[in-house]
């Protein structure tokens, strides 16, 4: 029966199967609603879940074991635990791809009907549809979400952090990454293992480390995208490279080809060879028997000082002949700058295949391929500034662009050098020859002399000086001269 008002009246719609069949609805979709909300926190601690094992995964293998190393030995704890996982890349590699699976699977079990329930409810109350359009509507809709949130925040956006800063992303998972690889560290293992198995079935040995190797080429674009980047000074970039190139290039490359040898014959007296030291500035001097061909060793000048005076016109002595370094023309750099080291020689003899004579390479040669030029104090005195006329200086190529300046008014703009050379590299675009004419403010830079790839002299011009600047400086020089 139904409920009757005090007047006996009864109301129908308070009873009867539409009454329990509405209030049902309403406690099913309040349960929903409870457990959609549920679904939704714990889709969302997978998506964070599924980042974390993404940015752990990358930050293993692009950060910088050695930058690691050196923030281990000043004493950070969590660089120390980075370290081991990257020591055992491989199982924690896989302990992440593990973490990686589990999530998507959770993420696309949990979070595709929970979106999919929220999004059908609100379709309810603006459209009229069948409830199976509706449902496969409300499941595409909520599919689309899901994997779009999946890519950006639980793969791309980690991925990327991960990338861009490699070293601090492996400090901050460091620890908690550990604590779970160690946690699951037996299941992880047998995953591990079986394929490992796999790999080696196909010939591969699977590798616990990264380790990168790289040619000399790489190595040397390296450098120079480095140099490029302002990450290493001009000194350093010349270093680096020289000693790159140093295992590439060979005996023939740098030595002093046998035309431009100053050698004398064994039968010279000590005042011959002394004259040859005084005029050439060299310290060791190659002696020959009948030609170059047949060299019979190298003369070193501070023996002069051993000869008695009544010996000096005659020939030398054998006892003072001392034996030189042979190498073949294909010798590489490195082992012959480690040879030269070993046995305190700084002069080697060049042979082609026939044994003939090529030329010498001397130890300030092999030393110059690795810091540039060097000079003593006889490449001072050849090489500084000399006036050659009115208006007209001689000055080594590897003069400061500061002192050209101070000595010759001649002021340079600033650039990626710091010799007159590197300026006329940088105006021509490529390494100067003999005779390249470069133009600055009036001023004319020519290069004069060239020694293989290195600018030796360069004559400078000053610009053409008109009739009242050279009366201003003739009444100058009288007014200094004294009355």
């Amino acid at each position: 029966m139904g409920v009757q008002d005090p007047g006996g009246r009864e109301e129908p719609h308070l009873q009867g199967p539409g009454l329990q069949s509405r209030l049902g609805a309403t406690r099913r979709r309040e349960g929903s609603s409870e457990v959609t909300g549920w679904y939704l926190l714990i889709a969302l601690a997978l998506l964070m879940a599924n980042g974390f094992f993404v940015a752990a995964e990358f930050a293993l293998t692009a950060a910088r074991w050695t930058k690691l190393e050196e923030m281990a030995a000043g004493g950070n704890s969590r660089a120390r635990v980075a370290l081991s996982s990257i020591r055992e890349l491989s199982f924690m590699l896989a302990g992440a791809q593990l973490g990686i699976t589990m999530a998507s699977l959770g993420l696309g079990y949990v979070a595709e009907p929970a979106v999919a329930r929220l999004i059908e409810g609100a379709l309810q109350n603006l459209v009229e549809l069948s409830e199976g359009l509706l449902h496969t509507i409300s499941l595409t809709i909520a599919l689309a979400i899901v994997v779009f949130l999946h890519m950006v925040v639980g793969e791309m956006a980690p991925k990327n952090l991960a990338i861009s800063e490699a070293e601090r992303t492996a400090l901050w998972l460091a620890i908690p990454f550990r604590l779970y690889a160690n946690l699951f560290r037996p299941f992880i293992g047998v995953l591990n293992a079986l394929a490992n198995s796999s790999l080696r079935l196909l010939g591969v040995e699977p590798q616990d480390e990264i380790f990168s190797k790289h040619t000399a080429e790489e190595i040397g674009s390296m450098v120079e995208e480095s140099a490029k980047q302002g990450m290493m000074r001009e000194f350093e970039h010349q270093l680096l490279s020289g000693a790159v190139a140093l295992g590439e290039r060979d005996a023939a490359s740098v030595m002093v080809p046998r035309t431009e040898m100053t050698a004398v014959p064994v039968t010279s007296t000590p005042e011959d060879i002394e004259r040859v030291v005084l005029e050439t500035g060299h310290s060791r001097i190659p002696l020959y028997s009948r030609d170059l061909d047949d060299i019979a060793g190298f003369f070193h000048a501070k023996d002069l000082l051993r000869i008695p005076a009544d010996k000096r016109a005659d020939p030398i002595s054998r006892k003072y002949i001392r034996q030189m370094l042979v190498v073949p023309e294909s010798r590489k750099l490195r082992p012959l700058l480690v040879d030269m080291r070993r046995r305190r020689q700084h002069l080697a003899l060049v042979v082609d295949e026939h044994g003939g004579t090529s030329g010498v390479v001397t130890l300030e040669d092999l030393l110059e391929e690795l810091v540039g030029e060097i000079r003593d104090e006889t490449d001072v005195a050849e090489l500084g500034i000399e006036r050659v006329g009115r208006g007209r200086f001689v000055v080594p190529g590897s003069l400061h662009v500061a002192d050209v300046a101070d000595h010759l008014g001649l002021v340079l703009p600033e650039g990626e050098y710091e010799t007159i050379a590197g300026f006329l590299m940088d105006r021509l675009g490529r390494i100067p020859k003999r005779r390249d004419v470069v133009e600055h403010n009036g001023w004319k830079l020519r290069v004069r002399q060239m020694h293989r790839r290195r600018v030796v002299q360069v004559i400078v011009e000053e610009p053409p000086r008109t009739a009242v600047s050279e009366m201003a400086d003739e009444a100058a020089q009288q007014a200094r001269r004294p009355v």
